[in-house]
C-alpha cells in the first residue's frame, strides 16, 4: 500500500476495501530559459500554443489579457491559467504575443489568436515546481500543466 493510502492496521483489518489508490502522473513541466522577463511569458505562450494548436487556417484577432499580480512565479502561471480558460471557453487559440508589458502591478498583454478547436489537452496550471529566477544574464522558470 503506497505511503497516502490509509494506515496499514486499516488495511490489515480490511483485505477487501472497495478501494485503491494508484499512482498516476498526468502532468507537464515546462522549463524555460530566456534573456528577459518577457521572453518568460512569450516564450511560455508558444509553448502552450503547441500543445493546443488546432492546424486550422488562422483568420487572427487581437486579444487583450490584463493580470494583477507582483510575485513573477504566480503571474505566469495565472497567464497561462487565462490562455487555457480562453481556450476552454472561448475556443481561443493563442498563437503569438503581439505584446507584453510587465508591471509592478502584473501583466498586459495583446495576444495574436485564433477561434479554432483546441485541443482540450491541458486541464490547467498547477503550483506544484513553480519557480521564476534570475539565472546566467537571464531568466529560468519552471511550470506544471495538469494534463
Amino acid at each position: 500500500m503506497p505511503a497516502h493510502g490509509p494506515p496499514r492496521a486499516y488495511a490489515d483489518r480490511h483485505p477487501l476495501m472497495p478501494y485503491r489508490w494508484v499512482d498516476h502522473t498526468a502532468e507537464l513541466e515546462l522549463r524555460l530559459d530566456c534573456e528577459t522577463e518577457t521572453a518568460v511569458f512569450e516564450d511560455a505562450l508558444l509553448a502552450l500554443a503547441e500543445l493546443l494548436r488546432d492546424g486550422r487556417p488562422r483568420d487572427q484577432q487581437t486579444v487583450e489579457v490584463a493580470i494583477r499580480g507582483t510575485d513573477r512565479a504566480t503571474l505566469l502561471a495565472d497567464w497561462l491559467d487565462e490562455l487555457v480558460f480562453r481556450a476552454e471557453t472561448e475556443s481561443l487559440v493563442p498563437d503569438a504575443a503581439r505584446r507584453i508589458d510587465l508591471s509592478a502591478e502584473g501583466l498586459r498583454a495583446q495576444v495574436l489568436a485564433h477561434h479554432g478547436e483546441p485541443r482540450h489537452l491541458v486541464k490547467g496550471v498547477t503550483y506544484h515546481r513553480l519557480s521564476f529566477e534570475p539565472s546566467d544574464g537571464g531568466y529560468r522558470a519552471t511550470v506544471v500543466l495538469d494534463v
